[in-house]
């Protein structure tokens, strides 16, 4: 009964348990350096294989009832830190729908980069193992995505190298500099040889297509910005949509019910972690995680309470002393989420503000520090921008809203995305500089000066792997 379930999209499976394990380690694969980040698990543990079985047996029956090329709802899929799941309001996630479906000239279709296994993004090692599997063939690998579009793609060796920064799940992106801009590029320095004094070449993560009825402003430089009036974004939906068809798709200009249907499919999938290895699910105990409450969740400001069940909980008094001193350090970690102050009087929600989400409600845009030079690696382009008034400079590897309004009081500010489904999505930050949500609280612990303790920083990031 649930093989035609599996045959549906095996890839799906695959793919997701291939995630519980180390990234491939394959000669010459492009390198980028990093902070130092915790280890990752080496396998999936003989009871995750148990917790697989056991997911997939009972989905088994859900399979039957449903429409082919779909997945249940709720239906968990692994990734290192436990499980997550999406939740359509259709009932199901559809895996033939237009979202699913190629409408341009060269076989791309929006799954390619934002894939459920992965958090409705892509990881770099499905990025890699696409490669493999193809030679460097499959749809995603496109000169308009490569380090360069005028680069040699014809040989395998040559398409290694040249979509290096896509092999790191880093899409390139860019363009002249804005008419009337209050800056402009002093100088460049792009080891791909594309960015210039006229022209911006920089690499981005692609943002997560779920939880789309509780973000305020689209695109990670607010490009697609649409009013904070409590309804979902569908304008910039819709402009997100067809500029996608008609660009990365190669496609001719779309039907408005095409282009329609696909902002439909977006609004329905709502994504997040559905339990934890070695404690269960987030939904235990009183605890609100998962994405089918995340489904009713509304887009309002305040204090996250996923897991206020759960805070000062007593070892033994759910399940096992182990699981629940687990829950107890993911509700500690929501505590100081919701409450820890930097000198400044700052605090994570403070920014990812709307409850039980993270995007920001008034769609304000920030700057983290992520584009400083001083975080760059050697494989990121450079800018020196200059102030056209003041002749102040700056050096950026991506301006972000600067470029798209050309004001100087705008650069390197970015969206803050959507925290739940975190563990499936690594690595993070526009530019996927931070390898680990360790490497997130670590960040965010130098450059905002919060000062955690090696407790509080652990706390953390089993609250951010929970989402």
């Amino acid at each position: 009964m649930f093989s035609r379930f599996v045959s549906v999209r095996p890839f799906v499976m695959f793919i997701a348990v291939i995630a519980t394990l180390p990234a491939l380690s394959v000669a010459d694969t492009p390198q980028r350096s990093a902070s130092p980040s915790s280890a990752s698990p080496s396998s999936a543990s003989a009871s995750t294989e148990v917790a697989i079985a056991s997911s997939l047996g009972a989905a088994g029956t859900a399979a039957a009832f449903l429409p082919p090329q779909s997945l249940p709802n709720n239906l968990p899929i692994p990734n290192q830190n436990g499980f997550a799941a999406s939740w359509s309001t259709e009932g199901f996630v559809d895996l033939a729908d237009d979202f699913h479906a190629p409408p341009g000239t060269n076989g791309r279709d929006c799954s390619n980069c934002h894939a459920v296994e992965s958090g409705w993004s892509i990881t770099p090692l499905q990025v890699q193992l696409k490669f493999l599997l193809s030679g460097g063939r499959d749809p995603i690998f496109n000169p308009l995505d490569a380090n360069n579009p005028n680069a040699k793609l014809e040989t395998v060796p040559e398409r290694w190298r040249g979509y290096g920064m896509l092999l790191q799940g880093l899409f390139r992106r860019g363009g002249g500099v804005r008419t009337g801009a209050e800056y402009e590029i002093f100088s460049a320095d792009d080891p791909h040889g594309l960015g210039t004094t006229t022209n911006f070449s920089f690499f981005r993560r692609p943002l997560a297509t779920a939880n789309m009825t509780l973000i305020t402003g689209l695109m990670w430089d607010d490009r697609l910005t649409v009013a904070n009036d409590g309804r979902p974004p569908r304008q910039g939906l819709f402009s997100q949509a067809r500029g996608n068809i008609t660009g990365a798709q190669q496609g001719a200009p779309p039907l408005d019910s095409l282009v329609n249907a696909i902002v439909d499919q977006e609004l329905m999938i709502s994504h997040a972690q559905v339990s934890i290895f070695g404690m269960g699910r987030l939904d235990s105990c009183g605890a609100r995680g998962g994405p089918e409450h995340l489904a009713t969740q509304q887009l309002v400001t305040g204090r996250w309470d996923l897991f206020d069940a759960w805070i000062g909980l007593v070892p033994g008094s759910c399940t096992t002393p182990s699981a629940d001193r687990k829950r107890a350090q993911i509700a500690r970690g929501q505590e100081i989420f919701n409450e820890r102050q930097n000198p400044n009087g700052g605090k994570c929600r403070g920014c990812h503000n709307v409850v039980n989400n993270g995007t920001n409600f008034a769609g304000t845009l920030f700057d983290i520090g992520v584009s400083a030079a001083s975080r760059r690696t050697p494989d990121m382009p450079l800018y020196t921008l200059r102030n056209l008034a003041t002749g102040d400079l700056v050096q950026t590897t991506d301006p972000g809203k600067a470029f798209v309004t050309g004001k100087w009081g705008d650069m390197n500010r970015f969206k803050a995305p959507t925290l739940r489904g975190l563990s499936a999505r690594a690595p993070y930050f526009h530019n996927g500089i931070a390898k680990t949500l360790r490497d997130v609280v670590r960040h965010y612990d130098e450059v905002q000066t919060f000062g955690f303790t090696h407790q509080e920083k652990d706390d953390l990031v089993a609250f951010l792997n929970a989402l």
